[in-house]
This record gives C-alpha cells, sequence and structure tokens, in this order.
C-alpha cells in the first residue's frame, strides 16, 4: 500500500467485502482490492486519485489502508490492530474494494460526516464516518462482512444511493475492462504526455489518442491504432519493432512487447513479457507470455509463465456463453459470449497447452504433459497425465527463483501467507484436516500418488469441457 511514501494524515479503508468468494480461486493471495481491471487496481485507482486531488500538496494526502483476509493482512493490509485506525481521532473513509471508479471518492469526503454510499441493489459503497461510528462497523469490514456493516450504519448514519460500477463475478473483470480504461484517463493523462510523432517507422493511428512516457522506448517500424480507444505507454516500457498496439491498451511499466499483437481492451501490468496475440486480456503483473500463442479475454494474476504456443479458446463452437467453476459456488453460467480462462497467481503452463473458455487454475499449479489442459485446477496442483499436489516447499522455491529474476525478495511475510493458502486450500484437493488420505499414504511408498478427489474432478472436468 502508499508506494508513493507520503505522510500520514487523515485514514482511509479500502476492504474486501463478502464477495471475495466469488473470486475463488483467483484471490487465495490477493485481496479483491489489489486485482487489476483497466489501468490499475482498486488500491493503486484511490492512491492515484489522492495525488490528482491534491497537486503539490502530497504531504497532506490521506494515508490508504487495507482490510482483507486474516492470512493477507501482514502483505497488503493494516500492520497492527486495525483499531489504529481510530487512534487519530479523525474521520475515517471507507472504500468497497470492488469498485472500479472512484471519481465519487472526492464526493464522498465533502459530505457531512456519517454518511454513507450504497448501490441500488444495496451493497456498502463507501462512507466517510466519526470515529465513534467507525469503531462500531470496523470489526464486520475486519471479517469481510459488509452487509452487517452496512445494516448498522443504516440505524445512525446518512444513506446515500450512488450508482457505481462494482465488480461481482471474475468474468466482469473482462466485460468491464475496455470501458475501465476509458475511466481511467484522468489518472494517466496528468502525469503521460500525448505522444509526440517523430520517428517515421511508427505509424500513430488517432495520435492525439495516444500517451507516452518520456521515459519509454518504441522502436520502430510499428503500429499505434488508438482509433478505437486511448492507448497508454507506462514509465520505461519497451516497445520492440513490428509490435501491433490497438485501443484501448494500457502497457505498465518496464513491460516489454515483443513483437506482439496487442490488441483493443487490453490492460498489462507492471513487468511483464507479452509476445504472440493478446485481445481483450488483463495481466495483473511480473508475468510471461513472451512467445507465440493466442490470449483472449483472459486474467492472469502475477508471477505466470505460459509456455511457447500454449493458446486459449474464448468461444465455443456452439456460440453460447461459456461456464466457470467457482470454488464453494459450482459451475456457473456466465452469461457472456466470448471468455478465455483465468490464471491465478505463481501459475506455470508448459509449451503447447490449449485452454478451453472458462478454464480456472488455481494459485502456484504447475500443468504440463497434456495437450489439453483440465477446465478447473485446484491451487498447488502439479502435473498432467498424472495430478499431485505441489509440495509447497518446491513451490516455494521456484518462486523465490522465478521473483529474483525481477529483483524482487519473497519476504518471510509472503511466504507465510503462501503457505497460509496452501492449507486453506487442501479441502479442494481431497484433503480433510490436513491428513493425507489413507489411499495416498500407501502409494506414496511406491513412487506414483493416486489421483485424490479434488484430481479426478479436475479431469472430469476436462473429458466433458
Amino acid at each position: 500500500m502508499n508506494p508513493w511514501g507520503y505522510h500520514i494524515t487523515m485514514p482511509l479503508v479500502v476492504f474486501e467485502d463478502e464477495y471475495w468468494r466469488h473470486f475463488a480461486p483467483l484471490i487465495h493471495i490477493r485481496p479483491l482490492f489489489e486485482i487489476r481491471c483497466g489501468s490499475f487496481t482498486t488500491a493503486e485507482r484511490v492512491a492515484l486519485s489522492l495525488v490528482t486531488w491534491l497537486p503539490g500538496q502530497e504531504q497532506a494526502a490521506p494515508t490508504l489502508y487495507g482490510l482483507c483476509r486474516p492470512h493477507l493482512m501482514p502483505v497488503y493490509g493494516v500492520h497492527s490492530s486495525p483499531g489504529r485506525l481510530l487512534g487519530t481521532g479523525m474521520p475515517l473513509t471507507c472504500i468497497n474494494g470492488r469498485v472500479l471508479d472512484v471519481g465519487w471518492l472526492a464526493t464522498l469526503q465533502r459530505e457531512p460526516i456519517d454518511t454513507v454510499y450504497q448501490s441500488p441493489e444495496g451493497e456498502l459503497v463507501g462512507a466517510y464516518l466519526s470515529p465513534g461510528l467507525a469503531s462500531a462497523v470496523l470489526y464486520y469490514l475486519q471479517e469481510q462482512d459488509a452487509a452487517s456493516a452496512l445494516q448498522e450504519l443504516r440505524r445512525f448514519a446518512r444513506v446515500v444511493e450512488v450508482h457505481v460500477p462494482l465488480v461481482r463475478y471474475p468474468w466482469d473483470l473482462i466485460t468491464q475492462s475496455g470501458e475501465q480504461l476509458l475511466r481511467d484517463m484522468p489518472l494517466l493523462t496528468w502525469r503521460l504526455p500525448r505522444y509526440q510523432a517523430s520517428d517515421p517507422q511508427i505509424v500513430a493511428r488517432g495520435i492525439e489518442h495516444i500517451y507516452v512516457a518520456a521515459s519509454a522506448q518504441l522502436d520502430g517500424p510499428l503500429v499505434l491504432d488508438a482509433r478505437d480507444g486511448p492507448i497508454f505507454i507506462d514509465e520505461h516500457a519497451h516497445i520492440e519493432p513490428f509490435s501491433f498496439i490497438q485501443g484501448p491498451a494500457y502497457i505498465g511499466c518496464h513491460t516489454l512487447i515483443a513483437s506482439a499483437r496487442i490488441r483493443g481492451e487490453t490492460s498489462l501490468g507492471p513487468m511483464c513479457r507479452v509476445g504472440g496475440e493478446v485481445e481483450a486480456s488483463i495481466i495483473q503483473g511480473y508475468t510471461n507470455k513472451h512467445h507465440e500463442g493466442f490470449l483472449g479475454h483472459s486474467w492472469l494474476g502475477e508471477w505466470v509463465n505460459v509456455g511457447a504456443m500454449t493458446t486459449n479458446s474464448d468461444l465455443k463452437n456452439t456460440y453460447g456463453s461459456v461456464r466457470v467453476v467457482i470454488e464453494e459456488l459450482g459451475q456457473l453460467n456466465s452469461g457472456v459470449l466470448k471468455l478465455g480462462c483465468f490464471l491465478a497467481d505463481h501459475v506455470k503452463l508448459s509449451i503447447g497447452l490449449h485452454l478451453n473458455g472458462g478454464t480456472v487454475i488455481g494459485t502456484g499449479s504447475n500443468i504440463f504433459g497434456v495437450h489439453v489442459a483440465p477446465k478447473t485446477v485446484p491451487a498447488f496442483t502439479w502435473g498432467g497425465e498424472i495430478f499431485r499436489e505441489y509440495r509447497i516447499d518446491n513451490m516455494i522455491e521456484v518462486a523465490r527463483k522465478v521473483m529474483e529474476r525481477r529483483k524482487r525478495m519473497l519476504t518471510p511475510e509472503y511466504e507465510a501467507m503462501l503457505r497460509a493458502a496452501f492449507m486453506l486450500t487442501r479441502p479442494s484437493r481431497g484433503f480433510q484436516d490436513n491428513v493425507l488420505p489413507p489411499s495416498l499414504t500407501a502409494a506414496s511408498n511406491a513412487g506414483e500418488l493416486l489421483l485424490s478427489r479434488a484430481e479426478r474432478e479436475a479431469i472430469r472436468a476436462f473429458e466433458v469441457a
């Protein structure tokens, strides 16, 4: 949180609510407010909004805190008791981590104290609270129980209904991404200058809608086509020759476009390596899809590696809406015609894999040795023809090596979060009370583990996909 390092004054809290379950398994090591849609995550969007409201007054800017599930708090949240948020005696502003547009936040802070914003569907969007009223609801927000918090607030606060876009399911990230890129324009154009054509090898269409950081490197020949929406190329991004970028699109800091075709409604976070063809997709950051292969209408987390020629489908032959399996909720009809895959953080895919539309692969899984990946793979799963639980020590060792390649350290807090997520997700892989099933224990000495219940379900999902 607070990557700009400005001074603590008035606290703001971005929180997870009950809907975090709808995004499993994408959020086992990531709170809802740290999921990218458009150019930013909600936490980044709020922080940037504060800077733009107070140009030249960064020392007076509020401080942003996070409230999320307990195992995520040491990495993403308040680093001590959330009660410290009330210690300043100043008003507390709360923001739902599922909101996309935050233009309403400035208005909320001009409202009378103890004002609550709710959506037409009765969801808590945000609140501007006195310390006394905040203390009455902070416990509920700490427990991801925004419904109870809102019920309590309705008794004492002024409630205003606002129309604000909120994501409710993973596919909303994809369907909202293009529009969100447009909503993010004010947060980008104040610091990214409009592109000035200078290289005759760079074809720029709709040049008035192209914004490129001074430190970005653009090597022609390449095409920037902003006729259908703006293009944003952030600090130290590198666009290699023979690339094509179609707007609306965002290319994050230090991201490399390796002679790729980047089609509209695509957002690429920082430190990515992207080749091949990418359409209407979101990559959280620090992820490699460096080689040929198609990625369409998909969401990828951090530290993902996609092997050469691995490709996903984003359209059924029947032209029907795509179904997606979500933990605890089962198989849901997305109602979306074009939908690709969802790959959680630290997923690794070997070369030449094919993924069906609606494929969901959980955190830390490593899939190889099959032509078509299962449509649903539990977190921390390893294998292909035969699936096993990925030994957490081995998984962490790989993660450490991968992060070091981007000069990022796997901190003790991050490692503890991975281990906690591993234990929390064990039931989805067929384990009960953290004990190996007898069949797996008996087979371990033979060197070939039998498939657990979740692994059999994964293969069954592949057979019926």
